[in-house]
C-alpha cells in the first residue's frame, strides 16, 4: 500500500471537501450571489440541532468515502461499469488493490468513524 497516496488522497478529497461544504453550509444565505439550492441548503442546515449538523457531516463524510471506494474498485475490475475498463497508473505502473488500499488507509487510521 502507498500510505503516502493514500494520505493525500484523503486529505484532498474527504477532508478538503469537508470543509467547502462547512464553508458553504455557515455562509450567509442572503449573501450577493448565493444560488437557490444553497440557499434552500443554508437554511436546512440552520435549522438543525449542532448534533443534528455533526450527524450530517458524518453522513457526507461517509458518502465520500464510499464513493471514492466504489471507484477504486472499477479501476480494480472488482466493478464492471458496461463494456468499460479503467486502469489508473501510478509513476507509469497499473495501480492495483486500490479499494483494499484505501480503506485499510481509512481504518488503520480511524477515520471512518466519528
Amino acid at each position: 500500500m502507498n500510505k503516502k497516496l493514500m494520505e493525500a488522497l484523503y486529505n484532498n478529497i474527504v477532508k478538503d471537501n469537508l470543509e467547502l461544504y462547512k464553508t458553504f453550509f455557515e455562509s450567509d444565505s442572503d449573501e450577493e450571489g448565493v444560488i437557490d439550492y444553497w440557499k434552500k441548503t443554508i437554511k436546512f442546515y440552520s435549522n438543525l440541532s449542532l448534533a443534528d449538523q455533526d450527524l450530517l457531516f458524518s453522513i457526507i463524510k461517509s458518502t465520500i468515502i464510499d464513493t471514492i471506494s466504489n471507484m477504486f474498485a472499477i479501476a480494480d475490475g472488482g466493478e464492471i461499469i458496461g463494456n468499460y475498463s479503467i486502469e489508473i497508473k501510478i509513476n507509469n505502473e497499473i495501480a492495483e488493490d486500490l479499494q483494499d488500499d484505501f480503506l485499510a488507509y481509512i481504518e488503520d487510521n480511524n477515520l471512518g468513524d466519528d
